[in-house]
């Protein structure tokens, strides 16, 4: 089925259902002053029932990341990239959290408060298996490892429960960047490694030239897959353009004559398991329609 539109009713629908899943636990009392500073962790911990004081980028989280949502009381510490060290420091945390990629902010971080670092995307394994690691390392870290392993428990149910709602076959896995180019994205990327779990072939098969598990193609480039269906995501934080989609070369691509094209919300792919499995619920229900 050509799933050309993806409503806002249906997505809505989909992020409760993911929510009813990953959906955190009653927050647990007293808990550590944390300040997470990356999206991933962000909403590992919210998935976890732990509420940090700050994390960065809260609107911009809202907008992409969506769910589990931030509450109201959470401060907003400026960029992932670039924190906002005065208000950090008069927040006065007990730990900052940050991913690998983030290391350039350790010393001056560490003038604040202790520093745990977050590794989930190092280009060396598979990122849905990094991002399960991920959480476990994190909920040692704050002494909420029961809350950490309930979280991945469910996931994987709910991934296995998935598996079983359709018929396996090839697909590419593709994002909007312009009117022109895509990112497909990798076996090893938290999207392919989701559709692997689902037990779906990513039909891309070159190395990723991108961090988080992608390469940038150029549109024409799908003509080389014809048997593979299309997932094409929106750009997270981005109006979807439709010029891609209305070129003649998009409408005389294999996949997208025969009926074998769907058309996903925005998600954020750099993200962790709650964004892994919001994704795999979308996909298996584009492509069971």
């Amino acid at each position: 089925m050509n799933a050309a539109a993806f409503s806002t009713p249906r997505r809505s629908f989909l992020i409760g259902a993911a929510a009813a899943i990953i959906g955190p636990p009653s927050l647990a009392a007293p808990q550590p002053r944390i300040v997470s500073l990356s999206w991933a962790i962000s909403e590992t911990l919210l998935a976890m029932g732990t509420l940090p004081i700050a994390v960065a980028e809260k609107g911009q989280y809202t907008e992409i990341v969506v769910d589990p949502p931030v509450p109201v009381s959470v401060v907003d510490c400026g960029l992932q990239g670039s924190p906002n060290f005065e208000l950090l420091s008069q927040l006065k945390p007990d730990l900052i959290l940050i991913q690998s990629w983030q290391s350039e902010l350790t010393s001056n971080l560490e003038r604040i408060a202790p520093v745990a670092t977050i590794e989930i995307y190092t280009g060396k394994e598979n990122a849905l298996d990094a991002a399960v690691k991920a959480t476990s390392v994190l909920g040692t870290i704050i002494g909420f490892e029961e809350a950490a392993a309930s979280l991945v428990e469910r996931i994987n149910t709910r991934f296995a429960l998935l598996s079983q709602q359709h018929r396996p076959g090839p697909v590419i896995i593709t994002q909007m960047i312009d009117d022109v180019s895509l990112t497909a994205f990798t076996v090893d990327s938290l999207f392919g490694s989701a559709l692997s779990r689902l037990g779906f072939k990513n039909a891309w098969t070159a190395a990723p030239t991108l961090m988080w598990g992608g390469s940038i193609i150029g549109v024409e480039q799908l003509a080389e897959i014809p048997d593979a269906t299309v997932l094409l995501i929106d750009a997270p934080g981005l109006a979807p353009t439709e010029k891609l989609t209305q070129s003649t070369i998009w409408k005389i691509l294999p996949a997208v004559k025969e009926g074998r094209f769907h058309r996903l919300p925005a998600f954020w792919g750099f993200g962790a398991l709650p964004t892994a499995l919001r994704f795999a619920e979308a996909a298996t229900t584009v492509m069971r329609a």
